[in-house]
C-alpha cells in the first residue's frame, strides 16, 4: 500500500526567464512549486505547461493536448503505481533516488539518479521499491497514438 504522506523532498525551485517591456531578458518567475498528492501516494509539482506548439513561453494554465507539460513526480518509499497510458512523448529524468519502470509486457527497468527515459504512449507504471523517497522529472509532448499491426493502441 503506497504511503500517503507528503513528500519530504524539498519543493522544486522554478525560475522562468523571459523578457521585459524593453525586450531585455529578465527573470519573470522565481518560486518554489509545492508538490500536491495525486493518488497512489505520488506527489506532483506541475512546473510548467504550454498551450500550443510552438509554445507561448509564458503561458502555463494546464496541460492541453496540443501543448507541453513539465512536472516533478515524488514517489514514496515502497510504492507501486498503476499501469496507465498517456498519448504523449515523454522525456523522464530521475533526479533523486531510484524508480522502477514497469511495462505491460512484463519488462521492469530500474532507473537511477541521472538516468533518462524516452517513451511514446507506452502502457507503464512507476514504482519505488526502496526505503527512500524518489523524484523524477517528466516532460510531456503531444503525440499520435501508436499503431501496432495496423491497430491504434
Amino acid at each position: 500500500m503506497p504511503n500517503s504522506a507528503a513528500s519530504p523532498l524539498p519543493a522544486p525551485r522554478r525560475i522562468v526567464a523571459g523578457h521585459n517591456d524593453a525586450g531585455f531578458a529578465t527573470v519573470k518567475h522565481d518560486s518554489q512549486i509545492h508538490p500536491q498528492p495525486v493518488g497512489d501516494g505520488i506527489n506532483l509539482a506541475l512546473l510548467w505547461t504550454s498551450t500550443e506548439h510552438p509554445a507561448d513561453a509564458l503561458v502555463h494554465p494546464g496541460v492541453p493536448p496540443t501543448g507541453s507539460g513539465f512536472s516533478a513526480y515524488d514517489l514514496p518509499p515502497q510504492s507501486v503505481g498503476v499501469f496507465h497510458r498517456s498519448s504523449t512523448l515523454d522525456y523522464v529524468i530521475v533526479g533523486k533516488g531510484s524508480v522502477v519502470l514497469g511495462l505491460d509486457g512484463g519488462t521492469r527497468v530500474t532507473l537511477n539518479e541521472e538516468d533518462v527515459l524516452v517513451q511514446r504512449a507506452t502502457m507503464h507504471s512507476w514504482n519505488n521499491v526502496t526505503d527512500q523517497w524518489a523524484r523524477a522529472y517528466g516532460i510531456m509532448l503531444p503525440a499520435r497514438a501508436p499503431c501496432v499491426s495496423g491497430e491504434e493502441l
